[in-house]
């Protein structure tokens, strides 16, 4: 029954030597302690005495408006522009273009050239492989569809 008892008693020891350092920092506020220690069986301590708060009162305030999203993404001219002629070939090509808001080309002999991503293919299919090159006749609102065609980068 003794080596029951001992780690009991030490864990009550531990116990006491915390919860005594855990006073004592708690009483000291800054620094070294510089006030005699009390009689064992006078307190001196107060408890502090609870104050008043006054919270602000609360105002009637108009909730401001919760910012609401457009129906639909803000589209550059351009680039629906450019999504509108290169769709003028999509039929012919048999293919649903995926509308890209940045789109990007280049200009060879003249003529503004693009890859276009393709949705899905007319008969339902997809292919991630497959692209549709397009042609305009430049690189501004004012171009107009020359050419274009399905390619396979596989």
């Amino acid at each position: 029954m003794q080596t029951h008892v001992r780690p009991l008693v030490a864990a009550a020891a531990a116990t006491a030597l915390v919860v005594a350092l855990t006073g004592c920092a708690a009483a000291s506020q800054a620094g070294p302690a510089t006030s005699t220690p009390d009689r064992v069986g006078t307190s001196t301590s107060t408890s502090p005495t609870p104050t008043e708060t006054t919270a602000p009162s609360p105002t009637a305030t108009a909730p401001s408006p919760a910012p609401t999203a457009t129906a639909t993404p803000t589209v550059s001219a351009l680039a629906q522009h450019i999504y509108d002629e290169c769709n003028k070939g999509a039929d012919d090509a048999a293919v649903v273009l995926e509308f890209t808001a940045e789109p990007s080309g280049y200009t060879s002999d003249g003529k503004y050239l693009l890859v276009y991503p393709i949705k899905l293919f007319t008969d339902g299919h997809t292919d991630p492989w497959a692209i549709y090159n397009c042609t305009l006749t430049d690189a501004t609102v004012g171009s107009t569809f020359v050419g274009g065609g399905v390619t396979d980068t596989h």
